[in-house]
């Protein structure tokens, strides 16, 4: 869509000669109330007419950043975020990109501007507003990219993953508005992943070239560290942002550390046992924790044909079990941790190293959230709740659960099990999203929201 230059004598927009479409007995007298646009209160003129709060939509507009011109077909349009939005008096459709739009009100023009209702702004322009307590209206019109995956940066930056048909587009997403800036086109790459300090991303390329971005660039651009081409289907930041642990191979048998600076790779376990997965580090760096999962044995009748493809798969046994590891003794080896037949959603390591965490899924059974310690020792934290997730921030783990049809948000103390609740979540909620420094946020109906103060604020759609 070409965007059309708004005219500076027509810069009121919606300030035309035309002839009021609602008769003076229908509406009260323009009033001022104040709403609250992108974090600032503005001045809004508003109407009463046939019992509907109608607000003036050049004064909604020019605080939302809305660009208007009267057009030839003595209507309105108005051009927001890519967006041509046509509006005429007295009708009950808008045109958006030159689709109709119904409206809940009709459009109405009173001593020459343009009133509409919020709902009918809200809708048309594609912004989002909420209502408070008080009564106080407070809209976001800052332009929102989707997410289909979320991660921390720091306190006021979040790291957002769009898929596309062609691949992956990266953005760093600012958590106080949701405004956002593309970082990386990819094909090929890995998920990027995000340095403690918050200043560096890493990820590998379909060669499995190591790759390093500072987000700190005003042009942040990738820089190769090491041209080791090995599958590294796993990163994971040392503590103090110097170093990167992945597991190598295309079965993950290897945990292997890389210095940043000088891209020099090191083996830190190499067992040849296969199919590693959710590595986890202690922030010394000598302690670790991953699952492996032990591949069915497939079978076949030798008495039949090949090309008949009959086999049989025994999965006995191949349930995924925790192990640790520490680096720091000699000739030392992995410890199985778990042997139970129930499901393990990896969640993470403590940052001592002493316990590690998971979700056991058992069919019938509500799932748990359990911490598995060193010398194997079981604990439940979360058993009389169905949890759906969970994180590892620091000395405290965020899970979401269900109870009774409702999705709470939950706090458990790494330290001392204690498990604090922190409220429900309204929605379709499929993700509590933290790191350490930072606001908690909710993945809720596909959007991310940060949590504030003054409540959950949307920054992504």
């Amino acid at each position: 869509m070409k965007k059309t230059l708004m005219i500076s004598a027509l810069a009121a927009a919606l300030s035309t000669s035309a002839v009021s479409v609602v008769s003076a007995a229908t509406v009260t007298n323009a009033t001022t109330v104040d709403i609250t646009i992108n974090d600032t209160a503005f001045h809004v003129r508003s109407i009463q007419a046939n019992n509907t709060v109608l607000y003036a939509l050049r004064d909604l507009g020019t605080a939302a950043g809305v660009q208007f011109m009267v057009n030839v077909k003595s209507g309105v349009t108005a051009y927001f975020n890519n967006h041509a939005i046509e509006l005429h008096a007295g009708s009950n459709a808008a045109l958006v990109d030159g689709e109709a739009v119904s409206l809940e009100q009709a459009v109405q023009s009173v001593n020459g501007s343009y009133y509409v209702a919020l709902e009918d702004f809200v809708s048309a322009f594609g912004v989002d507003s909420s209502t408070d307590a008080s009564g106080l209206i407070a809209i976001d019109a800052v332009a929102k990219v989707h997410a289909d995956d979320i991660r921390w940066i720091d306190a006021d930056r979040l790291l957002a993953s769009q898929l596309t048909e062609e691949g992956r587009i990266d953005y760093i997403v600012n958590a106080h508005t949701g405004a956002y800036t593309q970082l990386l086109v990819s094909t090929a790459a890995s998920d990027l992943t995000v340095a403690p300090n918050g200043k560096l991303a890493v990820y590998t390329d379909g060669d499995g070239i190591v790759n390093v971005i500072d987000l700190t660039s005003k042009v942040p651009a990738a820089k190769v560290v090491s041209t080791d081409n090995s599958i590294k289907p796993e990163l994971v930041w040392s503590a103090d942002s110097s170093a990167i642990y992945f597991l190598q191979g295309d079965k993950g048998s290897v945990i292997a550390k890389m210095n940043v600076a000088d891209g020099v790779i090191t083996k830190v376990l190499d067992d040849k046992v296969d199919y590693k997965s959710g590595l986890a580090v202690s922030a010394d760096g000598k302690k670790f924790f991953y699952t492996v999962i032990k591949p069915g044995a497939v079978t076949a009748d030798a008495t039949k044909p090949v090309d008949d493809d009959d086999v049989a798969i025994d999965n006995t046994g191949t349930e995924p079990q925790l192990y640790s590891f520490d680096f720091s003794v000699k000739d030392n080896k992995p410890v199985k941790l778990t042997t139970t037949t129930d499901d393990k959603v990896f969640v993470g390591g403590a940052a001592d190293g002493n316990k590690a965490f998971y979700v056991s899924v058992e069919d019938n059974k509500p799932s748990s959230l359990v911490a598995v310690a060193l010398d194997k020792t079981v604990t439940k934290l979360i058993g009389d709740k169905d949890v759906l997730q969970a994180i590892v921030v620091g000395d405290k783990i965020y899970a979401l659960a269900d109870s009774a049809d409702v999705t709470s948000a939950y706090e458990v103390n790494i330290a001392t099990g204690a498990v604090t609740t922190l409220g429900k979540v309204e929605g379709n909620v499929s993700e509590v999203v933290a790191a350490a420094g930072t606001p908690i946020a909710f993945v809720i109906d596909d959007a991310v929201y940060v949590k504030s103060d003054s409540g959950l604020k949307k920054v992504t759609n």
